[in-house]
């Protein structure tokens, strides 16, 4: 008898021999435990001036036979049925990736990828889209929803970007004064106490002469007031205000967060009004450039914890887009691998990102994400991010090779540019290279960094003794190259793991003289062939994820594991060794999925190190724009429940106060119920369709342990608390 497993394979292997023929117009749907194949096209209609998905049954799957087709067939047969194709765009560090996906079955049509052109983002992402529809029959009309994963938040925050702000803080005076990066600091009387009972009635002249006062001298304005995630009406009421009477964007802390801690709501809503000015130019411009190409479809924009919101909420609220790349990238290889329990990694060109897929969500980060020296109380992916991806710098200290943490220009690319630095690097063995971007804005500079600059600027790529020899009168510039190179003035070029790649025959890109080149300097450096240093520098960059993978698991799983000893071990275990009296191996219950162009080479023997079965998924190099065009609009909320000396229970319920209850059931009855349709009517407000809620109880007990049934008999006298987590579920808003 056959095992369902080996017939599972069959089928796989039947649709990949297919489509290497060339038969690529067919589905194959699973019923029960058989396999069907239907005929699948598309056509223009028209009359309705719409294109057309048609289906028709032709057969089933029966292993040694192949497709057995019915006895009968009939054009009423047929199936049709109104495509509906969606946009997906990533504009990650290195590519920008444009996807055309199938939104019936999440399938894709066509994909290209543009370099990312970080001093506009816009035309990394205008030549993707362009080349997109330029290889496909779909047309702009076509297209039902667009979806969007970008890096601007997040790289604007690392980068200092961003206007200026001003403060109005509700009814909380601190004994320090406290500043969280805002121009203008003003406090107004309010405020309200922990159960969201108001503390002070607001003085509305008071209010209109802060806003007056601070619109003379800021881009936009942030609010946040004592207690608001309990009773948000105040903030609400200076909003209005604010609006009303300068027209600047404004937001308010209860809007991006629900959670306790004035000072870090502040700091959130601070980091966001910066943003607005940075992020609004890319969405208007992306709205009117979609609209210019007859795209009339809802955009949507990725956020951080793994969902969506329109363009006009992501102008609003800039802030929760921060991190969306590798949120992107987790539900990306959720659709493209098929599964919902899994640990998916993402290598890109400057980072590789790991994330822990749970029941088809990435786990959440709910204490907030933090970027730089900005924390945040912005929902993200938990995400473990390590500086190594494709174009990470590739040097030498002390005799060791060292991967990361910066990222630089390949070599391959800087010798397509300029032919003759191949020879350069031969005749030095110098592999770094610095060239002055023309035409930086140079505001940001200081006076020794702008010298730098000045004498730089026009000269051509240069190495590092050249590059002192352009500066007159300085002799130790290390420090100002480090700085102009971090902050887009400079670009640097130098050995990676892209150009190991190209030299082993892995990718072919730009000019492979110049990664042959770089390989033969750091031999050179090292003692060893071309051949053994390339083989040594992958085998390092192949263990380096797979430290990364496990130092993952055991962050989640074990506290304080880290010391001299259990890193060396760990680095033992992850090696491949052979002819040894004992391995130590781990053993992964749930595969890995490989995301992103390198994966597939730099995880090429994941599954010996680590002990994991590991898939790399098809097109699983455009794993963050699937994810930015098949992922859903989700919300998410929790409220507590304590016990009190009187033996009742006190619900905290965020933006709705607190309320007592005699029974723990009827407590936790209430908040589900409150969190559920709240959070449902904030998806309806933006458009989204098929609207499922859920909640999640956990019961902490005041006993050691874990979790308890909140029904056992006899509970609530060892309940420590109950945290009641609600979540809302909806599809996007689509064009007809």
């Amino acid at each position: 008898m056959v095992k369902r497993e080996e017939f599972d394979q069959w089928v796989k292997d039947w649709i990949a021999t297919e489509k290497e023929s060339g038969r690529k117009c067919f589905d194959v749907k699973k019923s029960g435990n058989s396999y069907y194949v239907y005929f699948q096209t598309t056509r223009y209609n028209t009359e309705t001036k719409k294109r057309e998905k048609v289906s028709s049954y032709l057969g089933k799957l029966v292993r040694g036979e192949g497709l057995v087709e019915p006895d009968t067939y009939s054009e009423n047969d047929e199936k049709v049925s109104v495509a509906r194709y969606g946009l997906g765009v990533d504009t990650g560090g290195t590519f920008t990736d444009a996807v055309i996906v199938d939104l019936d079955n999440n399938s894709i049509v066509c994909k290209r990828k543009s370099r990312t052109t970080h001093d506009n983002l816009a035309i990394g992402l205008y030549k993707s889209v362009d080349a997109v529809f330029a290889a496909s029959d779909i047309c702009p009309s076509d297209i039902s929803l667009v979806g969007i994963s970008t890096t601007l938040a997040t790289n604007s925050i690392l980068e200092g970007k961003g206007g200026d702000v001003g403060l109005i803080l509700i009814g909380w005076n601190p004994m320090n004064a406290v500043n969280f990066g805002e121009k203008k600091q003003i406090i107004v009387k309010g405020g309200c106490d922990s159960h969201g009972r108001p503390l002070v009635p607001m003085s509305k002249d008071e209010v209109v002469n802060a806003v007056q006062e601070m619109a003379k001298e800021v881009d936009a304005i942030a609010i946040s007031g004592l207690f608001a995630n309990m009773n948000p009406s105040q903030e609400k009421k200076v909003k209005e205000l604010a609006i009303q009477l300068t027209g600047l964007p404004t937001v308010a802390g209860h809007e991006l967060s629900a959670v306790l801690g004035i000072d870090t709501r502040a700091e959130t809503a601070v980091l966001n009004a910066k943003l607005i000015s940075v992020v609004n130019k890319f969405f208007n411009d992306v709205k009117m450039t979609f609209k210019e190409k007859g795209i009339t479809a809802p955009i949507m924009v990725y956020k951080g914890d793994g969902s969506v919101m329109t363009v006009d909420q992501a102008c609003l609220y800039p802030v929760e887009t921060i991190l969306s790349g590798p949120a992107a990238s987790a539900m990306g290889g959720k659709v493209l691998s098929g599964l919902e329990n899994c640990v998916i990694v993402d290598i890109g060109g400057t980072s590789t990102d790991i994330a822990i897929m749970d029941e088809g969500y990435p786990q959440i980060q709910f204490d907030g994400a933090s970027v730089g020296k900005w924390r945040t109380r912005v929902k993200a992916v938990d995400m473990y991010t390590v500086a190594l991806g494709g174009d990470s710098r590739i040097s030498m200290s002390e005799g060791l090779f060292k991967i990361g943490p910066e990222r630089v220009i390949p070599l391959c690319l800087l010798a397509e540019k300029n032919p003759e630095v191949p020879k350069r690097i031969e005749l030095t063995d110098v592999f770094d290279y610095y060239e002055a971007i023309p035409n930086y804005e140079k505001k940001n500079l200081t006076p020794k960094e702008l010298r730098v600059y000045n004498s730089l600027n026009g000269k051509g790529v240069l190495d590092r003794m050249q590059a002192i020899d352009a500066v007159e009168g300085l002799w130790v510039i290390d420090d100002e190259l480090t700085s102009l190179v971090k902050k887009g003035a400079v670009m640097l070029s130098s050995l990676t793991p892209t150009d190991v790649m190209v030299y082993r025959g892995d990718f072919k890109l730009g000019l492979s003289e110049g990664s042959r080149a770089g390989i033969h300097a750091i031999a050179e450096k090292s003692g060893m062939t071309e051949k053994q240093a390339a083989r040594a520098l992958f085998d390092e960059i192949k263990t380096k994820v797979a430290e990364a993978i496990m130092t993952k698991m055991l962050d989640d799983q074990m506290l304080k594991w880290h010391g001299e000893g259990s890193d060396i071990l760990l680095r033992r275990m992850i090696t491949l060794h052979h002819n040894e009296s004992m391995n130590m191996k781990s053993k992964f219950n749930i595969p890995i999925i490989g995301i992103g162009a390198p994966s597939r080479f730099m995880m090429e023997d994941l599954d010996q190190r680590i002990g994991a079965e590991v898939i790399f998924p098809e097109d699983n190099d455009v794993g963050n724009a699937v994810g930015a065009i098949t992922s859903k609009i989700v919300e998410s909320l929790s409220a507590n429940v304590i016990p009190t000396p009187d033996y009742r229970f006190l619900a905290t319920i965020p933006f709705m106060g607190t309320s007592y209850h005699n029974h723990l059931s009827n407590a936790i009855s209430s908040c589900s119920r409150s969190l559920e349709t709240y959070l449902e009517n904030k998806l309806k407000n933006v458009g989204a369709k098929n609207i499922v809620t859920s909640s999640k109880i956990k019961t902490y007990m005041a006993s050691e342990g874990g979790v308890g049934d909140y029904n056992d008999e006899g509970l609530s006298g060892t309940v420590n608390f109950v945290e009641i987590i609600s979540r809302a579920v909806g599809d996007p808003p689509e064009s007809r």
